[in-house]
């Protein structure tokens, strides 16, 4: 099943579908040899250059009041089963919406509640070590081991260490201009 991940013309997006694809460990082999490796669709505000072998959608600015009902239908349409945002404006709408989400077995792979209101001013652009998880699982990217901040969040997260201490913050585009 596909999985969608926004900020579609950052380069963000693309290590992040990089860093997915390397993680995969269900790529099965094709009859003629390739890897089989889950779809990404990428999404944005703006029209995105058609590349070969990549699939795109326009979708409203985070403010829109329709950003979330579009997104939704846009998720439905596509079959869609995992939802990366990577503005900071995207997981806040989309939060409100979880429940909708969930009605649909679309999984948001963004903190709770709790994690960003309390971490979410924490940004990391352009990160170096990413981890990706689902309910503290690690999915894709660097491990982070026991660490307490992170233990049972989904999300996309970047790991800082600055004197000894390890930060995760949140892996983001920069929403300038945006």
């Amino acid at each position: 099943m596909p999985v969608l991940i926004t900020a579609g013309l950052s380069p963000e997006s693309y290590r992040l579908e990089r860093i997915l694809g390397e993680a995969r460990t269900e790529k099965r082999e094709t009859r003629s040899g390739e890897r089989d490796a889950q779809p990404v669709v990428f999404a944005d505000v703006s029209e995105l250059p058609q590349l070969p072998g990549k699939t795109s959608l326009v979708i409203p600015h985070y403010d829109s009041p329709s950003f979330v009902h579009e997104t939704l239908k846009a998720c439905l349409d596509l079959g869609i089963t995992k939802v990366y945002p990577l503005r900071i404006g995207e997981i806040r709408e989309l939060a409100k919406a979880r429940d909708l989400f969930d009605e649909y077995q679309i999984r948001l792979m963004i903190p709770s509640n709790e994690w960003l209101d309390k971490k979410a001013n924490k940004v990391a652009q352009k990160a170096g070590e990413i981890s990706v998880l689902d309910g503290g699982m690690l999915v894709a990217g660097v491990a982070v081991g026991n660490d307490m901040q992170l233990k049972n969040e989904t999300g996309v997260f970047s790991r800082a260490t600055k004197e000894q201490k390890t930060e995760y913050s949140l892996y983001l585009v920069n929403d300038a201009g945006i």
